[in-house]
């Protein structure tokens, strides 16, 4: 589901009785702050009662005490109707008060504001929770002239691209330096992760910027081959980690059981919960046990012609397949399966099986070699999948029932 950039009543947002680990981290004492994008809420922002409203699904209510936060991309507003990342449009603090438009580039911002907090606001006292949900390198990408001057391949706006995460790269070299002026870094536990593969080129007028690659991985953003859901990881704790590389696929979903066992907090019990935590493979190396396979969903997939080779191979936006995409896929072990749909809440059908490990191409499918695996996880994927959208039918209802009571 998609929560619309240009218009606040689609009324898609995260629910009020979601557990985030900010409030799981707050009432274990932390000091909770979040500085950039919030794109978890489809209620009024202009609306001060939304904030304390009751969607639950503002900044605030979901546990953070501290912060400055954009809607949803960077930045449709009242002040813009064109997303940018040079300039920016309105920002909010996490109680709703609408604070002034901020001139600079959102990376700058966000880091600027967050490092303005550690050293001036933060009590020194007790341990904190920070967020910093960045926005580059989603369109539309803007850098300053310093950092796109390092590039010349040709192509402007393939040098806008790579100066866009170059930028952001250094807005976070610089949040770095200032937890090591602070004599936090050593023991500050640092997650880094991108949300989905590369947007794909030329989609629409913005995505001609849009230079990410997944090669050599199958796939991009709005797929579920592994190019568009498997994405680069980072976790730094000088005093706990020893530096290395882990192939073994973990999950954001993780973060929240890793810094429970971390913090001594209880899972909830009143909840399925996905993830596991990883805190002993990320300081002994040991494995990671799940129960549950992990899970993907996303009802909107699409297909487009592939160009290029190599390191220069996308997709082409401007250029629609009309073939079926997986809308569901689950991964155990070596082994993915993904399952197409033909509408929202009907089980997936027609499902394929591969060996990611030895085959991330997605080029050889094994339902029939590996049958005993293949019904093993069809089982499991349709499970699941009527676990996560009872869920989301039991949401949609209760947000009915809700409105209904309120235009009465």
């Amino acid at each position: 589901m998609y929560i619309r950039d240009n218009r606040d009543d689609d009324l898609i947002f995260l629910p009020g009785r979601e557990i985030t680990i900010a409030e799981v981290l707050q009432s274990a004492g932390y000091q909770t702050a979040i500085f950039g994008k919030w794109h978890l809420n489809g209620a009024n922002w202009e609306d001060p009662k939304s904030w304390n409203g009751w969607t639950g699904s503002f900044p605030k209510q979901q546990g953070f005490e501290a912060g400055m936060v954009s809607k949803e991309n960077p930045h449709f507003t009242r002040l813009l109707r064109t997303n940018t990342q040079k300039h920016p449009g309105d920002f909010f603090g996490v109680d709703g008060e609408p604070l002034r438009s901020i001139k600079g580039y959102t990376s700058d911002i966000i880091t600027e504001a967050a490092t303005n907090w550690l050293e001036e606001q933060r009590d020194a006292s007790r341990p904190f929770f920070l967020y910093l949900p960045y926005d580059a390198v989603h369109i539309r990408v803007a850098a300053a002239d310093e950092y796109v001057s390092r590039y010349n391949t040709g192509d402007a706006r393939k040098d806008a691209y790579y100066a866009n995460i170059t930028h952001m790269d250094a807005a976070i070299g610089n949040l770095l330096n200032h937890l090591d002026s602070l004599r936090l870094a050593d023991n500050t536990l640092l997650f880094f992760s991108s949300d989905n593969g590369p947007d794909v080129l030329k989609k629409w007028e913005a995505t001609y910027y849009c230079y990410g690659t997944s090669y050599p991985l199958a796939g991009q953003k709005y797929q579920l081959y592994e190019g568009g859901i498997r994405v680069p990881g980072l976790v730094r704790w000088p005093e706990m980690i020893t530096p290395g590389i882990s192939d073994v696929p973990k999950s954001t979903l993780d973060i929240l059981p890793t810094l429970c066992e971390l913090v001594g907090q209880s899972l909830p019990t009143d909840r399925v919960l996905d993830g596991v935590s990883i805190l002993s493979h990320l300081t002994d190396g040991k494995p990671i046990k799940r129960e549950r396979p992990l899970y993907w969903q996303f009802e909107d997939p699409r297909e487009f012609v592939t160009i290029g080779e190599g390191y220069n191979r996308r997709l082409d936006g401007s250029q629609k397949v009309d073939k079926p995409s997986p809308a569901v896929a689950i991964r155990e072990g070596n082994y993915v399966l993904k399952g197409l749909q033909t509408e929202v809440f009907k089980l997936p059908t027609n499902f394929t099986l591969f060996d990611i490990v030895n085959d991330p191409k997605e080029l050889q499918e094994l339902s029939e070699v590996e049958s005993d695996v293949f019904a093993s996880m069809k089982q499991k994927l349709l499970e699941m999948y009527q676990e996560v959208n009872t869920e989301r039918k039991k949401t949609a209802t209760e947000v009915k029932q809700k409105i209904s009571q309120i235009e009465r």
